[in-house]
């Protein structure tokens, strides 16, 4: 069975700045059946399934069965009650779209567009479920190996690097193959630069897959490993 989609309006969350967000999964359990088979799930290591936005999602699961409905959660709604300031919509902050109902996610990025908005997001299941979502999505991977044979099917990559990992990432050739998430380095000068920041650029969002940029990495911030020190990164 497809997980659904769950979308609200607005967002805390420092990082991203206040877009729309979608969530997949009706039910935390909906939510994780979507990600089996990822290795930061398997693991433990999930920052969202393991972390606050699986309480985050819990707050909403509540709150719809309150209201004995989901109707306050679609696309539509979100977007008419977005910010003004918002410039994309993230999918997802909870499971992954790979594996939600296709029609609805199909809906979600037609609705995005017409809005005029960048669609940002990643799936785990770049080779097998969500091979339709090529250029629509980046490929998540957790090594640079993974990156290579993604960027190989037609992917751009968002990978997962080890903890305290900074600079630029490149090639034997000294081409650039990953940039650090924007977001992530102006944290480490105490600076304050959100992902629709980055959405309002020129270029647009880094992590839009449909736009031409390299691979962009994120130093591994999941529980499991939050506190360990990287190994040295070769560039």
């Amino acid at each position: 069975m497809q997980a659904n989609l769950v979308v609200v309006a607005r967002s805390k969350n420092a990082k991203t700045g206040d877009v729309p967000t979608v969530w997949v999964g009706r039910s935390l359990e909906e939510s994780r059946a979507s990600c089996a088979g990822c290795e930061q799930l398997e693991t433990g290591n999930c920052y969202a399934q393991y972390g606050s936005p699986s309480f985050a999602i819990s707050s909403i699961h509540r709150s719809a069965a309150r209201a004995k409905s989901w109707r306050r959660y679609t696309i539509h709604r979100a977007l008419k009650q977005r910010a003004p300031s918002a410039r994309f919509v993230r999918f997802s902050a909870l499971g992954d779209v790979a594996r939600a109902d296709r029609a609805q996610v199909k809906e979600a990025f037609a609705a995005s567009r017409h809005a005029g908005l960048a669609i940002v997001g990643y799936t785990h299941f770049w080779h097998s479920d969500g091979k339709w979502l090529r250029g629509k999505l980046m490929a998540s991977c957790d090594s640079p190996e993974a990156a290579v044979r993604a960027n190989a099917a037609g992917w751009r990559a968002a990978i997962v690097m080890p903890a305290n990992t900074t600079g630029t990432l490149r090639n034997l050739d000294g081409s650039v193959f990953a940039v650090e998430c924007p977001a992530i380095a102006a944290t480490r000068y105490g600076k304050t630069f959100t992902c629709n920041d980055c959405a309002s650029g020129k270029r647009g969002a880094l992590c839009d897959a449909s736009i031409d940029a390299p691979n962009v990495y994120f130093a591994d911030h999941g529980p499991r490993t939050r506190n360990k020190r990287s190994l040295p990164v070769l560039a």
